[in-house]
């Protein structure tokens, strides 16, 4: 019901609150008011219980009918008051006929006699004189086994019927303000609980698409739900963020890598159209845009490839022997190597398993492989290593050609990054080779790292994989630990 309504949180929640008070309380009052009201109704018997008993000595059965005697030396006289604190006795014959009454009956309309249908039956509640009144009814047995008669001892009861309506207007009156107070004090523990709600919903507010600079308050003097939902926002929003600046980034050099071919192919045109040439001339202007293309091309296609990896969550996984991967794509590269003046080695341990796709894998060796031929001059030595190192699989591309500085590490995986030295910006490339192998190799729950003693003195590129072994291997390390 109360969630149809167009409310705040603050306000449903102390409806809420009131309306579970209201039911809880109102459940508490009324058993105990069952069980007060039946407490007083036991006492009001054991109260009649006694005045019979205390008369039972007194009565005479040798009779045709009973008959009370010597009822002066009864030491009870609440058969002689009137009132709440009267009892008020009868006796009477099997057919229900009046024998006897006490005294205090003087001045009450007069009591209709009620038997009841059983010889022993509970007692019997009725209205007298207008007003609450209990009766309990005695059989009277002689000797012989006979009914003789009925005593009846009546007592009025409205002075029970005070203390219960007493009783309940204590409790009504206690529930509307216990009720009242529970939805105060629960509105305001309603918003304090939810003040910080309002500051993310401030600080939300200030986030732009174009600055997710700002961040969500994570401090309210106590750690709880909501703490962790603005640290989980947050950190949305860093990846937002981040996300948002790789596109940036990315926009930004697509357009720079791109728009500089394209104005090189634009000028070679526009100056070979002035005049008539030779067709020598034109057939080189064609090689230059020939090279420009493809120069594009391949910047164009490592976008692509990126942007098919980046919208994946995962890569396909399925158990490929990265040795015979390594080494079939280093066999491709060795003729390209030596044409290059380049010496290329391999070590190679066999039989290395990772769970992979074979086509991504061949990826991150090809890039590998062309960023070290790339950058390596003529008679260097490339090294390829595949090894395994406990859990993982470790392969590492070694050359002794240009290498890079301290403190470019962190860059060199970075999309379009090409290092701003003669050696770098001679060669053709397009700077995404290796953003390729690493966010592959991220992807296969890998690592990849780059380490340099220095410019001209080499680098090496490391690539640690999870390594996949087969229950026979995992029963053969197994063997061999124990």
């Amino acid at each position: 019901m109360l969630a149809g309504l167009n409310l705040r949180i603050s306000t449903r929640l102390t409806l809420w609150y009131g309306v579970t008070m209201l039911i809880l309380l109102s459940l508490f009052a009324f058993f105990c008011y069952l069980y007060f009201h039946n407490s007083l109704h036991r006492d009001f018997d054991r109260h009649l219980d006694h005045e019979k008993r205390e008369l039972l000595p007194f009565l005479r059965l040798d009779g045709e009918l009973p008959a009370f005697a010597a009822l002066d030396e009864l030491r009870s006289v609440a058969y002689e008051t009137d009132g709440i604190y009267g009892t008020y006795v009868r006796l009477l014959d099997p057919a229900g006929e009046v024998l006897y009454q006490s005294p205090n009956f003087e001045g009450h309309s007069p009591l209709p006699v009620q038997l009841p249908a059983r010889r022993e039956a509970d007692p019997l509640s009725r209205v007298w004189a207008g007003r609450p009144a209990r009766s309990c009814y005695t059989p009277l047995f002689g000797d012989d086994g006979r009914l003789k008669g009925w005593l009846e001892v009546t007592g009025f009861e409205w002075s029970l019927h005070q203390e219960l309506y007493r009783l309940r207007l204590a409790m009504l009156i206690g529930i509307v303000l216990s009720v009242l107070l529970a939805i105060g004090g629960g509105y305001l523990l309603a918003r304090r609980a939810l003040r910080p709600v309002a500051a993310l919903t401030e600080a939300a507010n200030e986030i732009r698409a174009t600055d997710l600079s700002a961040r969500l308050p994570t401090s309210f003097g106590v750690r709880d739900e909501l703490t962790d939902l603005a640290e989980t926002f947050n950190q949305m929003i860093e990846r937002l963020q981040a996300s948002f600046d790789r596109e940036r980034r990315f926009t930004d050099n697509a357009a720079h890598e791109l728009l500089t071919p394209l104005t090189t192919t634009h000028n070679s045109i526009e100056i070979t159209l002035r005049r008539s040439r030779e067709p020598a001339a034109y057939e080189e202007t064609l090689r230059r845009l020939l090279l420009d293309v493809e120069e594009m091309t391949e910047t164009v296609q490592g976008l692509l490839q990126l942007a098919r990896i980046d919208r994946l969550q995962e890569l396909p996984r399925e158990p490929v022997v990265l040795s015979d991967v390594v080494r079939e794509h280093v066999r491709r590269f060795t003729a390209r190597a030596e044409g290059a003046g380049l010496c290329l080695y391999q070590r190679i341990t066999p039989g290395l398993t990772v769970r992979a796709e074979k086509h991504r894998l061949g990826e991150v060796v090809d890039n590998l492989l062309d960023n070290a031929i790339k950058y390596t001059p003529a008679g260097g030595e490339i090294t390829v290593t595949l090894d395994a190192r406990d859990e993982e699989v470790l392969l590492a591309v070694e050359d002794t050609g240009i290498g890079f500085e301290a403190g470019q590490e962190p860059h060199l995986f970075d999309r379009f990054y090409r290092a701003d030295i003669p050696e770098v910006q001679a060669r053709h490339g397009s700077g995404l080779g290796l953003s390729i192998v690493r966010a592959i190799v991220t992807l296969y729950g890998g690592t990849v790292t780059a380490w340099s003693a220095g410019p001209g003195r080499g680098s090496r590129f490391e690539v640690r994989l999870p390594r996949h072994l087969d229950a026979a291997s995992r029963g053969r390390r197994a063997s061999a630990a124990g």
